[in-house]
């Protein structure tokens, strides 16, 4: 009896413990997929303008926190079958999920209030490169020959962009905060490549959103904001945010990501900043030639990335990305 639970108990890490490897898709699956990250983007892209207009009028915190409240609330209503069947393990991956969710919102927030919807967009891009060290790091995925020319790329992307038009140097804090939502937003993607196969995609999505929400509203005081009942004009960009870009963009985030790889995903996630400066485009922002051509490096990075190449056999664990 001792030693079949032994046997069991072996097994069982030995599962825990192997990599995850992508299924293989239909061709409809696959579209499916490309459209549901497509609409996430656009959404996601059409944010960073009402969030900076939102966090004029409210602090950057209470504005969080009444979005990530509506998400968690709207899923909860919609779900609450699932939540009675929600396991430990996924209580404790939503956690840990949650907490890289809440990192990457609060300084990509705060970092608006310093720096352009554009340039914040663009900087926070570079995730995207980010994603493919952290893969090997924590998932044992490697990705294509094209990482570290993509790393290049994004360095003189950030660089270029931020020059101004003067051709002065300009990394202030703004861009610095939104430098570290990039890392934090990358930790979130690999987080969820890892807790997500296997697990119920709603109750995870609501523990996420839930946490972000608590802790947002714990940091509102710290930060001094005012407890206050925000203007009506707040309440209907926080419906929208908290439905469409929080409550759904997760929900699809946690499910595309039980059928592929982090870094596909990701190159999936890499169209918002185009869709950023499409809106920043229409609403008036320009950036000047020096951070276009910065722009351009950071796509260029996106894209390169992500390119298969032929990987060496001996390497390690290979897994599709």
């Amino acid at each position: 009896m001792n030693t079949e639970h032994v046997t069991a108990h072996e097994i069982s890490i030995q599962e825990k413990q192997k990599p995850f490897i992508t299924p293989r898709l239909t061709f409809w699956q696959n579209m499916g997929v490309n459209l549901l990250l497509l609409l996430a983007t656009l959404i996601w892209g059409s944010t960073f303008l009402v969030v900076k207009d939102s966090i004029k009028v409210t602090g950057p915190f209470t504005f969080l926190a009444l979005r990530f409240s509506i998400g968690a609330v709207v899923l909860a209503l919609l779900f609450h079958r699932r939540l009675r069947r929600i396991t430990g393990a996924e209580l404790r991956a939503g956690l840990i999920i949650g907490l890289f969710l809440f990192v990457a919102y609060a300084l990509q927030t705060l970092g608006l209030q310093y720096t352009t919807t554009s340039m914040a967009a663009f900087i926070t891009s570079l995730y995207v490169p980010f994603v493919p060290l952290f893969a090997i790091l924590f998932l044992r995925q490697w990705p294509g020959n094209g990482v570290i020319p993509s790393i290049l790329l994004s360095s003189l992307g950030l660089v270029l962009i931020s020059f101004n038009n003067n051709f002065t140097f300009s990394f202030g804090l703004g861009e610095l905060l939104t430098l570290g939502c990039a890392i934090a937003y990358a930790l979130h993607i690999i987080s969820i490549s890892k807790f997500a196969p296997g697990a119920d995609a709603i109750n995870l999505s609501i523990i996420q959103i839930a946490l972000t929400a608590l802790l947002d509203w714990i940091a509102a005081p710290i930060a001094h904001e005012p407890l206050a009942m925000p203007p009506l004009s707040i309440w209907g960009s926080a419906l929208f945010l908290g439905i469409f870009a929080t409550a759904f963009c997760l929900v699809v985030m946690n499910r595309v990501q039980q059928f592929i790889s982090s870094v596909r995903a990701t190159l999936g996630y890499a169209l918002e900043p185009v869709w950023t400066a499409a809106f920043g485009y229409l609403a008036g922002e320009r950036l000047g030639p020096i951070a276009w051509a910065g722009c351009v490096c950071i796509l260029l990075a996106m894209i390169v990335g992500n390119i298969r190449f032929r990987v060496p056999k001996g390497r390690g664990d290979l897994t599709e990305t």
